[in-house]
């Protein structure tokens, strides 16, 4: 195994437009059936059956047309997005209003 050696990984390039645009719409698919289903967390080995299910396909689809690493932070940001909704709109059905300025944690 010497520096030039043809049997070493090449590094993968980056998906292309095309490539990302298929991403993107196997990801929407799978997450529209994840809302279908209510099921928030698709990560969560407790409702791993339940997306296994109904929504298996779509899954197997989006980890084969994305990245690794984009599917985890995708499914990440996806639950993470409804929590902060969920606990948005319930801060607002207590009375709380938004902030007449915007925080910067800029110095």
């Amino acid at each position: 195994m010497g520096f030039f050696s043809q049997n070493e990984d090449v590094p993968k390039l980056p998906p292309n437009k095309s490539k990302r645009k298929e991403c993107w719409e196997s990801r929407d698919q799978f997450f529209e059936c994840l809302t279908k289903n209510k099921i928030d967390n698709s990560l969560d080995p407790k409702e791993q059956q339940n997306v296994e299910s109904n929504c298996g396909k779509l899954r197997k689809e989006f980890e084969g047309k994305c990245v690794a690493s984009w599917v985890k932070h995708f499914q990440d940001k996806r639950f993470n997005d409804l929590t902060r909704a969920r606990y948005i709109e319930k801060l607002e059905a207590e009375g709380a209003q938004q902030l007449p300025f915007k925080l910067d944690n800029r110095k």
